[in-house]
């Protein structure tokens, strides 16, 4: 029998059985009351993962077509936005907001290093008339994890700007406090945290950010929040709908929902502690300053060729691990430890890296 193919990327991530179950059931069609049940369940279930009490709609996208949706509902032609980025994914969100027109002011931190409210606070001083800020909660390019309770006092206390935070693949690893904390708009989607597969997108809409919505004048359609909160008394979305991944994200929040989400967010913690001392017996050092709970970022020995690494591994013992991204391309691998991902997988892969590593320095 050929060997399981064991994914440790940080999305997409393993499904669990029942997740795949919902997944291949009967198709239903988006405009009944089924589906309408089904729909309603999403999405206050995705309430409770965010902890808000907030408006929270669905999109059949990636999370960057979320990402997207933010910016072209929330900004007009020649407002002012503040971009804190801490790695590949915020200065995605600079380069969404170029491609609508906008010049984003960007506090870019060294990769590695977590967003610091002292140089946000210095930004907002200096810009004044921002309208919205874009932070991550964490980047899975860096493995970074953001302070998000602090970043948003800041907000709150130098500006009037709508806070959006990308938790892509914070949600159901991290701790987030979406009302608590005073997140206007957090956005997420299906494949990392959330046990899914790729293709849905999640945003929670404070009311403050709905008022900036409706003002908004960048061009929006497909994207457009106005449309999709219209449908929502019906239960339904503006246009088709990735049904069978709705049913498949049901199955999988259910499963959250059961354990508790604190608990899932403590069940993270401790696998990023065993995965963390794997490395550590294996001479590999955490590379960001500030880790988060959802993937580890490992900086490889001088002389390992990370691309190679994670190649022959793939091939060998269908273990897929991510290598890095941008600039740390090769010279570090990311191991994620979230959603259904657990210690015999994370076992597996840590042995297949052992051989190797100790291979290479024979």
């Amino acid at each position: 029998m050929s060997k399981p193919y064991i994914l440790l990327t940080p999305g997409p991530t393993p499904l669990p059985d029942e997740v795949l179950a919902a997944l291949s059931r009967p198709i239903l069609h988006h405009r009944t009351e089924e589906f309408g049940r089904l729909f309603e369940t999403l999405l206050a279930d995705l309430q409770y993962c965010l902890r808000t009490k907030n408006r929270v709609m669905a999109l059949t996208s990636s999370g960057t077509g979320a990402m997207e949706s933010a910016v072209c509902n929330l900004l007009s032609p020649g407002d002012k936005a503040v971009v804190h980025s801490t790695g590949l994914f915020g200065d995605r969100f600079a380069d969404i907001l170029k491609a609508y027109g906008l010049l984003p002011v960007v506090v870019a931190e060294e990769w590695g290093r977590a967003a610091s409210p002292e140089r946000l606070a210095q930004a907002l001083r200096t810009h004044r008339d921002a309208k919205v800020v874009f932070v991550q909660h964490t980047d899975t390019s860096t493995g970074v994890l953001n302070d998000l309770k602090a970043l948003a006092a800041v907000v709150r206390a130098e500006s009037e700007a709508v806070l959006v935070v990308d938790a892509v693949s914070g949600l159901g690893g991290e701790v987030l406090e979406t009302d608590l904390w005073g997140l206007d708009v957090v956005i997420s989607a299906s494949q990392k945290g959330l046990m899914n597969a790729p293709g849905l997108s999640f945003f929670s809409v404070s009311d403050r950010a709905w008022k900036l919505a409706e003002a908004a004048r960048l061009p929006r359609f497909y994207l457009d929040w106005r449309l999709m909160a219209a449908a929502l008394p019906g239960k339904e979305t503006p246009f088709t709908p990735a049904v069978c991944l709705v049913a498949g994200q049901v199955s999988a929040l259910g499963l959250l929902r059961a354990e508790g989400i604190e608990n899932v967010w403590k069940r993270t913690a401790e696998l990023a502690r065993y995965a963390r001392a794997k490395g550590a017996k294996l001479g590999l050092e955490v590379f960001p300053k500030d880790p988060c709970n959802i993937l580890t970022a490992f900086r490889l020995p001088a002389g390992v060729d990370g691309k190679k690494l994670i190649k022959d591994i793939l091939r060998e013992e269908k273990i897929s691990i991510a290598g890095g991204q941008g600039p740390l391309a090769g010279k570090v691998i990311r191991v994620a430890h979230m959603g259904h991902i657990g210690k015999p997988e994370l076992d597996a892969g840590f042995a297949a890296l052992a051989a190797r590593l100790t291979a290479s320095h024979a």
